[in-house]
C-alpha cells in the first residue's frame, strides 16, 4: 500500500465566505441552461437544462411482496454478465504495458498493509446474498453482483443484481430476497417481448438517518444496443423507492431518462444520492441505436414529496461537460449530516474517464488529473460546478490493468478511472468534506513486469457553495496499493460523526483468491494516510467470473449509534458470494 500527502490550499476552517473566495486561485463555474462560465483552473464547466416529465408513481407494501423465485430457462437465460459497454481502446489499454505516461507512483508503505490480519474475533458480520437463479432470475444467475447497502441501527438492507433483502443486524433474514421487478412493481413487458421479463440492474441504496426511511434505485433498460429486450420497445427508466419499515409502506417512482422520448439514449450505471431536500440520480447515457456513449444525465427530485408519495417533476440536466470534455459517472453524494448541518444543496462529484480530461490526456495511455464538483440548488433549480485541481504534488490517475488471481493473470475486471462507490458528504471531521475513491494503475516499484498494478486513489474534497456557484479544494488524497502483483480495487467510503474514515475494497493476486479488506483513518491522522488494514473475508477460491465490479458499498446508521457498515464480495467455488460487516 502506498500513500502520498498533499498540501492544503485552504485553512482547515473558513470563517467567512470572503475568506473562502480569496483562498481559491480561480472562480467557480455556473451550469444552467447553455450558459457556461470559466471555472477553477480556467476550466469551463457547463450543462444543458432539460425538461423531464412528471414521474409515474404508485404505493405498495413491502410485507406483501413475494420472495424471489427462479424462472424457467429460456434462450435468453443462463449465467451471463450484465451489460458493460467497453470501448476497444479501453480493452487495449487494459492489456497494454507500455503506456506513454507512468501511472501514479506512491512513496510509502505503512506496516499495516503488509501485516493485514483476518477479521477480529467477535466482529459483527454475516453472509449476504449469493449468486443463484433466484437472486438473479433474469439470467438464471449473473455477474457481477454490484452492491447496494443501507443500514439503520436495527436493520440492514442489501441489494445485488437483481434482488433486495432486509436482515437484522445479527444477519437473520427479515424480508426477501425480493426480485427487482416485484420490489418496484414493474409492469410486464408488452406481448411478452422478452421472455426473461424486464431487465433491471445496478442497484444502489441508502438509509436516511434524519427520517428513518430506506431508499433504493435501480435502472431499467430495454434496447438491442444494450444486449437486452431486443424485441421490445426501447425504454430507459430509473426506479426509485422509499421504504418505511415500521409500516412496510413503499412509495415507488419511475423516472423517464429519455425525457419523454426527446432523447434516443438509455441510462447505464446507476448513481444515486440525497441531501436534506433532494433525491438525485445520474446515468451514463448511451445511444439506444448505436450503443455509443453520448453524455451524462442527472435528475433532481423533491425528497419531501417523494416521502409522502406525492407527484414530482424532476429537474434534469444533460451533457455535463468540463473544458469541452463530455463527462461520465457524475456521482451524486450521500449527505450524511444532521438536518442542522445539511448544506442545502445536492453535491455531485466526478473524475475524468471515457473522454479524457481537458488537458489532452485520455486516461487510458496518458494519466488524467483533476475532478469536478457540482451543486444543485433546489431553490433556484440551478446547477453549478467547478474544476478541482490539487496543487503540488498533483494526484494523477489512469485506467488500471485487470487483476491477477490464482491460475490466471489479468483475468478479473478492475473497470476504469470513474468514481465507483457512492461518495459521501460529511462534516464529521469539522468541515464539509466529500469522500471518494477510484481505481487507477499504480507503479509500485517492484520487479514484476509491467510494474503497474491496480490500486486505489482516494481523497476528500473540501466544498462550500453560494448562490449560483460552488467552491472546492482537494483537502487530502492518497494511493492505496500493494507490492508484487496484488491488486486493490472498487473502494467504497464512509465517514462517521467523529471524522473517522473507512474504505472497504477488494484485493487479489496470483497467490491470493478474491478477498475483502477494510482500511481506515482517524480525523487527526497525518494527511494522505490511511491504514489499519485488515481482511474482512479471505476468499477460499478463485473466481470463474471475468466481471468483478462495478462497485461495492458502505453505509452509516446515524448520529446516535454512529456505526459504519460495508458490503463487498468474494469467491466461493468460482462464483460470487457477499459479506456484510459492521466496521465501527
Amino acid at each position: 500500500m502506498k500513500n502520498k500527502n498533499l498540501k492544503f490550499a485552504l485553512c482547515s476552517m473558513f470563517a467567512t465566505l470572503a475568506m473562502l473566495v480569496s483562498a481559491f486561485t480561480s472562480g467557480p463555474a455556473f451550469a444552467q441552461g447553455v450558459s457556461p462560465r470559466s471555472g477553477g483552473g480556467g476550466i469551463t464547466v457547463s450543462a444543458i437544462k432539460g425538461h423531464a416529465p412528471t414521474a409515474v408513481s404508485h404505493t405498495m407494501n413491502l410485507h406483501s411482496l413475494p420472495v424471489a423465485k427462479s424462472k424457467p430457462a429460456t434462450a435468453a437465460t443462463g449465467h451471463r454478465a450484465s451489460p458493460l459497454i467497453v470501448s476497444p481502446r479501453l480493452a487495449q489499454a487494459k492489456k497494454n504495458s507500455n503506456r506513454k505516461a507512468p501511472a501514479a507512483r506512491a512513496t510509502s508503505s505503512p506496516a499495516a498493509a503488509s501485516a493485514a490480519q483476518p477479521a477480529a474475533a467477535g466482529s459483527s458480520g454475516f453472509q449476504g446474498m449469493a449468486d443463484s437463479a433466484s437472486i438473479c432470475p433474469y439470467f438464471g444467475g449473473c455477474q457481477p453482483p454490484d452492491m447496494a447497502l443501507a443500514t439503520s441501527p436495527t436493520l440492514v438492507l442489501q441489494g445485488v443484481n437483481t434482488s433486495y433483502a432486509f436482515y437484522n443486524t445479527s444477519g437473520q433474514l427479515v424480508a426477501g430476497p425480493i426480485n427487482d421487478a416485484a420490489w418496484y412493481g414493474v409492469p410486464p413487458l408488452p406481448n411478452n417481448c422478452d421472455p426473461a421479463g424486464p431487465f433491471l440492474s445496478d442497484p444502489r441504496a441508502f438509509y436516511d438517518p434524519n427520517t428513518g426511511l430506506f431508499w433504493t434505485a435501480t435502472l431499467q433498460v430495454e434496447a438491442a444496443a444494450f444486449g437486452v429486450g431486443g424485441n421490445c420497445p426501447t425504454l430507459s427508466k430509473y426506479w426509485v423507492a422509499n421504504i418505511n419499515m415500521k409500516t412496510g409502506v413503499m412509495h415507488v417512482y419511475s423516472f423517464d431518462m429519455t425525457l419523454g422520448g426527446t432523447l434516443n439514449d438509455g441510462a447505464d450505471y446507476t448513481q444515486f444520492g440525497f441531501s436534506g431536500s433532494t433525491i438525485s440520480f445520474t446515468g451514463n447515457m448511451f445511444n439506444l441505436t448505436s450503443g455509443n456513449y453520448d453524455f451524462a444525465e442527472t435528475q433532481f427530485a423533491n425528497k419531501a414529496s417523494m416521502e409522502q408519495g406525492l407527484p414530482v417533476t424532476p429537474a434534469a440536466f444533460t451533457q455535463l461537460a468540463a473544458g469541452g470534455v463530455l463527462l461520465d459517472t457524475v456521482q451524486p453524494v450521500e449527505t450524511e449530516t444532521t438536518s442542522a448541518n445539511d448544506p442545502g444543496v445536492q453535491y455531485l462529484v466526478n473524475s475524468f474517464n471515457i473522454n479524457g480530461d481537458p488537458f489532452g490526456n485520455d486516461c487510458l495511455f496518458t494519466a488524467c488529473q483533476g475532478f469536478i464538483v457540482w451543486a444543485f440548488d433546489p431553490a433556484s433549480q440551478s446547477l453549478s460546478g467547478t474544476f478541482v485541481g490539487a496543487g503540488v504534488p498533483n494526484p494523477t490517475y489512469i485506467v488500471p490493468p485487470n487483476a491477477d488471481e490464482p491460475g490466471c493473470l489479468q483475468c478479473v475486471e478492475t473497470i476504469d478511472s470513474r468514481i465507483t462507490g457512492t461518495p459521501v458528504y460529511s462534516v464529521g471531521g469539522g468541515q464539509g468534506l466529500i469522500s471518494f475513491s477510484l481505481d487507477t494503475g499504480v507503479s509500485n516499484g517492484g520487479a514484476i513486469f509491467p510494474n503497474i498494478v491496480p490500486g486505489i486513489l482516494w481523497g476528500q474534497i473540501q466544498v462550500v457553495h453560494g448562490v449560483g456557484f460552488v467552491l472546492a479544494n482537494l483537502a487530502q488524497s492518497g494511493y492505496l496499493s500493494f507490492t508484487g502483483d496484488r491488486a486493490a480495487s472498487f473502494g467504497a467510503m464512509m465517514q462517521d460523526k467523529n471524522g473517522r474514515l473507512f474504505m472497504v475494497f477488494d484485493t487479489m493476486s496470483a497467490n491470493l483468491n478474491p478477498s475483502i479488506m477494510i482500511a481506515s483513518r482517524g480525523a487527526s491522522d497525518p494527511l494522505g494516510s490511511i491504514g489499519n488494514v485488515r481482511f474482512i473475508v479471505q476468499g477460499p477460491s478463485a473466481t470463474f467470473d471475468s466481471r468483478w465490479g462495478d462497485y461495492e458499498a458502505a453505509s452509516y446508521t446515524g448520529f446516535g449509534s454512529n456505526h459504519v457498515w460495508v458490503a463487498s464480495q468474494y469467491s466461493v467455488a468460482g462464483d460470487w458470494n457477499t459479506f456484510i460487516e459492521r466496521v465501527s
